[in-house]
């Protein structure tokens, strides 16, 4: 642990056109560039008011998420002396606290001010640079994570990483009771400012909430802390919150092993199924000795399971049931796909890619150099153990495909699919598919490309 501070050279850059887009006033007062912050979330300060509408919120964004929002009603004198014609502007003043653990070490975000109408004026930019979260804690085991999506094989693939000697997993299939998960999400949860209008997060009413507790409520941008203790808590706070779910996660997975029968001596990793999304990095973060495999599948194969999986349960899933239609479902799983790559380019590593494929097709020579980009006994007997382990007839993995063998589940799209959506899944996918070394299908957008597969950390 260190205590220097936890983010540095933030630099904060105004939207010019802000007026433009109906704000008479759009200022950030702190933080000011060069500052720092001595714990991960980062103060704003500031103001914003409309000429139009009135701003009902501002908010820190980044793609996809939230990252904090406040409503300006903060007194502002000055600003209702030079507008005193217009409606809130003696109280337009507003004070974010911004979590950067999640982000990238360069991070940036933008914040922007909600009206009443609806619409949304952008305010501007911040910029910074955080250190990683170091917790002090030596953990005894470290993770092993395998990165990927629904119906790829990941089942097939932790009951053979579940037989090596060195890795242990919660061994009941599908492979999904996700201890280092939890704990991660526990200090996701308490290590972040926490939302005072909500019952958890409030100071004088936490205690009321009986079945749960959330973040400090004394760590908010409305709790006027004393600095020294904001620090605390966005740094050593987070610090100690880290290291006891690392031990946490020791202790659980030390514990499935010693239920499981397996020897604690020659552990070295725990096991678990993920998906693209913050968890792996974090993790990544807090264990730099992590270890993280991307397994894809031909993703017309994996729709194609991933609909005659649903036909046999009498649901949707996949998020199938949230689209309206086959094109808005094929929407949604294009992004999802596009975070998967996007993951494996900036997180893997040469050796980390497993095909879904080589793993039925040649698991004995797809097996040797995955375990030796783990670092782990892969001599013939253990591989043989590992293949032996996840036969397609064994109890544990009987019933979770949706072919008569692993073998039929190669190339199914071509017979499962009907035309139409066999043709909209092609013309969706061929770059992903290229991207990760399958072929599409001529006549897609990717064959009038001349996109080739990458590895991981090039650029086009």
């Amino acid at each position: 642990m260190t205590s220097a501070p936890a983010v540095t050279n933030l630099s904060v850059r105004p939207v010019r056109r802000a007026r433009q887009e109906g704000l008479l006033e759009a200022v950030i007062a702190a933080p000011a560039d060069g500052d720092s912050s001595g714990g991960w979330a980062v103060r704003v300060r500031g103001h914003v008011l409309s000429a139009t509408s009135p701003v009902q919120s501002v908010e820190a964004v980044v793609p996809g998420t939230i990252l904090a929002a406040a409503i300006p009603e903060l007194p502002t004198p000055d600003v209702a002396s030079r507008h005193p014609a217009v409606p809130g502007s003696a109280t337009c003043g507003f004070t974010l606290l911004v979590d950067t653990l999640g982000l990238r070490p360069d991070f940036e975000f933008r914040l922007r001010a909600t009206l009443a109408d609806g619409t949304r004026a952008k305010v501007a930019i911040v910029r910074g640079q955080r250190r990683p979260l170091e917790t002090g804690y030596a953990p005894r085991l470290q993770p092993l994570m395998v990165n990927s999506l629904g119906r790829t094989g990941t089942t097939l693939l932790m009951r053979m990483l579940a037989a090596h000697p060195a890795v242990v997993a919660y061994a009941r299939p599908p492979y999904e009771a996700r201890g280092g998960k939890y704990w991660l999400h526990v200090l996701k949860i308490l290590s972040a400012p926490t939302d005072v209008r909500k019952r958890v997060g409030a100071p004088m009413e936490f205690h009321l909430e009986p079945l749960a507790a959330g973040g400090n409520p004394f760590y908010s941008s409305a709790f006027e802390a004393w600095p020294e203790v904001e620090t605390w808590s966005g740094s050593t706070y987070v610090e100690n919150v880290g290291a006891f779910c690392q031990q946490s996660i020791d202790g659980w997975y030390l514990a499935t092993a010693a239920g499981q029968g397996q020897a604690a001596e020659p552990l070295v990793y725990f096991a678990e199924k993920h998906f693209p999304d913050i968890y792996p990095r974090l993790m990544r973060e807090l264990y730099p000795a992590a270890r993280e495999i991307f397994l894809v599948r031909d993703f017309r194969d994996m729709i194609a399971s991933m609909i005659a999986y649903n036909e046999r349960k009498g649901f949707d899933d996949f998020g199938r049931g949230k689209a309206g239609s086959d094109d808005a479902w094929l929407d949604y799983l294009h992004q999802t796909f596009l975070i998967l790559r996007n993951a494996w380019r900036d997180r893997g590593e040469p050796g980390s890619l497993a095909r879904y494929e080589d793993l039925v097709r040649d698991p004995a020579g797809a097996l040797p150099p995955l375990l030796d980009y783990l670092g782990l006994d892969a001599e013939p007997r253990t591989v043989s153990h590992l293949i032996a382990a996840a036969a397609p007839d064994s109890p544990e993995l009987r019933g979770h495909g949706t072919t008569a063998s692993p073998d039929a589940s190669i190339g199914r799209w071509r017979h499962d699919l009907p035309p139409e959506l066999r043709e909209a899944v092609d013309e969706a996918f061929g770059d992903l598919l290229e991207a990760f070394g399958y072929e599409a299908a001529r006549g897609g957008r990717t064959s009038r490309t001349s996109r080739t597969s990458r590895s991981p950390g090039e650029t086009a």
